[in-house]
């Protein structure tokens, strides 16, 4: 019997949103899962006993739609924490003023730590420049940079950890017009709001987004994955172990290096099959409770780990310190035991007295974005094949690989899906 609706293949937070605004339109929705968790690469897991992430993630006041679903569909009273622009790197403290924008960010530069006042001068006309200035070329960011006459130091302290925090992609290879489009959106007012979630990554939105599709009809099916898609004269094919099922549209919201095995039947859709991809590592540390950072998140130009959370402020997991290392870099020749043992010891060189970690756990995201370099083609949402859809961070968009990108290419879908 065929299902006048729509599969989507992918329960991450691009398949869950694709999949919440159609159940919101009425459209009949069925969302396979390969996996027994929702959430892909932002999920909660459990370790010793506590919830996790498989990685720390923080969000930005600019990442509209995001917020706004989780704000509709996440049941806990405070999801997360909302704090204005304060980055704190080496010596350098940047914080965001409570005044009007611009004058919020351009205050915050001039009374900045760690820089002398050319060098503030400097970034606010960098700044400045990105706001207003439309540029048609994409070169890479070190380019960029060194057109707009950014130091060393500037480049070091304050260009480079956004750029691979933003991108995660070196500034060598990161393409120039994406990171000014996240400066521009991410430096402007609220939209510079540091957000980090209190609760695990599933929390957050996965699982209310799936009682949010089933309040309204539509099937969430985990542990299900799809072996394959065929087309048919009306409509398509989504077979899995246990069935075969038919559905008038597709949105396929699975990475693109799983993509190709999923539509080895469809030749006409191209483009997914060129991406190369960057790491992302969190090492967690537990320790007792009455361990802290001198700052919630603190930031390093220097050393494996470039950015270090406080949970115990964030999430109430006191004694519990993430370290983040984003990119390629030096980890990904060392063993899970040596990333540990050397995010101990640098936590170690800025809490005196630090006891041995109680036990930790790294969390190696091999693939855990594509590598945003210049003029890189990002396929449509809209394929050749009329019905068929793609979602996912890789899509075409001005985000890089973020949550936001993500959500956005699901709701892309949906709105050409209830459109059509």
């Amino acid at each position: 019997m065929e299902d006048m609706g729509t599969a989507v293949v992918g329960g991450g937070y691009a398949g869950l949103a694709a999949a919440v605004s159609l159940a919101e339109n009425g459209v009949p929705v069925t969302l396979f899962e390969s996996s027994r968790t929702l959430g892909g690469r932002a999920r909660g897991l459990i370790c010793n006993g506590e919830r996790l992430d498989n990685g720390q993630h923080i969000l930005l006041g600019c990442y509209a739609e995001t917020l706004a679903l989780i704000e509709k569909t996440c049941g806990a009273a405070e999801p997360f924490s909302r704090i204005r622009l304060d980055l704190s790197i080496d010596a350098f403290r940047l914080k965001s003023l409570p005044l009007p924008p611009p004058l919020d960010l351009l205050a915050g530069m001039l009374l900045s730590q760690g820089l002398s006042f050319q060098e503030k001068a400097s970034a606010i006309r960098f700044i400045s420049r990105t706001r207003r200035a439309r540029q048609d070329a994409d070169i890479a960011v070190a380019e960029l940079l060194r057109q707009n006459r950014q130091s060393e130091k500037l480049v070091r302290l304050l260009w480079k950890p956004l750029c691979i925090s933003a991108l995660n992609t070196p500034i060598e290879a990161a393409s120039s017009l994406t990171f000014q489009a996240v400066l521009k959106d991410g430096l402007d007012g609220a939209g510079s709001d540091i957000i980090i979630p209190k609760v695990d990554l599933s929390t957050l939105f996965p699982l209310g987004a799936a009682n949010h599709v089933r309040d309204r009809g539509g099937e969430i099916l985990t542990s299900t994955p799809v072996r394959a898609i065929r087309k048919k004269t009306r409509g398509f094919e989504i077979i899995t172990d246990a069935s075969s099922r038919s559905f008038s549209h597709v949105v396929a919201a699975v990475a693109p290096q799983h993509l190709s095995r999923l539509i080895a039947e469809l030749p006409e859709i191209k483009g997914t099959g060129h991406f190369a991809y960057q790491p992302i590592y969190t090492t967690y540390s537990r320790y007792p409770d009455a361990i802290s950072l001198p700052r919630p998140m603190m930031g390093f130009s220097r050393g494996l780990s470039q950015w270090l959370f406080d949970r115990g402020t964030w999430c109430g997991q006191k004694g519990l310190i993430a370290a983040v290392t984003s990119s390629e870099g030096e980890h990904l020749t060392l063993s899970h035991d040596a990333i540990a043992k050397k995010v101990h010891e640098e936590i170690g060189r800025i809490v005196p007295g630090l006891p041995l970690p109680l036990w930790q756990k790294v969390i190696a995201e091999k693939r855990a974005t594509f590598s945003c370099t210049p003029n890189l083609e990002r396929p449509a949402q809209k394929t050749a094949v009329p019905g068929f859809h793609l979602a996912g961070d890789y899509t075409v968009g001005k985000y890089p690989a973020t949550l936001e990108a993500a959500v956005r290419s699901g709701l892309s879908c949906a709105r050409l899906i209830v459109s059509s």
